[in-house]
């Protein structure tokens, strides 16, 4: 069982890496937002085929780390709810690779797929201390990267809530964008880490 969770827990961990990387090089190169470079246009599907892939990993990494600290009812219930959500992520996201919906409908499926995913790590990592699963400073992790994630959030999302072009929309984008940036980045690392501590 530990063995199984430390394979799919790193899988999870460095798709979600190279998904990441292709992300942060596609806003990067290809500009999308600007005057767009479509040599480097590639790398957003890229990072939506990643997606894809990484989709299977991360529904068994949750369900087996799950069942390895034996997780009450209400863990089971929310785990349930971002595996339905993960695969709906990535049925819609083939789709629009397909061409057959909209980045925004992607965006609509992708952003609580998400929430959750930040909110799960609290609850899962809690279990696992508790069990001995994991050392103990994993659940500090765990709440620093969901508060920066959601704290941050909601900083960027105040933002457009100011007159557009203002100073203000950028300082706020600015100061909410560095925590959600660090907890993107800090996502995957913690399922490296998972998979190199969990016992």
């Amino acid at each position: 069982m530990t063995e199984q969770l430390r394979i799919w827990a790193g899988l999870q961990g460095f798709v979600s890496a190279a998904g990441l990387l292709a992300l942060l090089l596609f806003f990067t190169l290809a500009t999308p937002f600007g005057a767009e470079q479509q040599r480097w246009a590639w790398l957003g599907p890229v990072n939506d085929w990643l997606y894809v892939l990484g989709a299977a990993p991360w529904i068994i990494a949750s369900v087996l780390l799950v069942e390895r600290v034996r997780g009450g009812a209400l863990l089971w219930i929310l785990t349930g709810i971002l595996c339905l959500l993960i695969a709906a992520g990535a049925f819609v996201t083939a789709l629009m690779l397909a061409g057959r919906v909209g980045l925004n409908v992607q965006f609509l499926v992708a952003t609580p797929m998400t929430l959750v995913g930040f909110i799960w790590l609290w609850p899962a990592a809690a279990a696992a201390v508790g069990a001995s699963a994991v050392p103990s400073w994993v659940l500090p992790l765990s709440i620093s990267i969901l508060l920066a994630f959601v704290v941050g959030g909601a900083v960027v999302g105040g933002a457009f809530l100011v007159p557009a072009g203002s100073t203000m929309r950028n300082v706020l984008i600015v100061a909410g964008g560095i925590p959600v940036a660090l907890a993107m980045i800090a996502f995957p690392a913690w399922w490296v880490i998972l998979a190199s501590n969990a016992r």
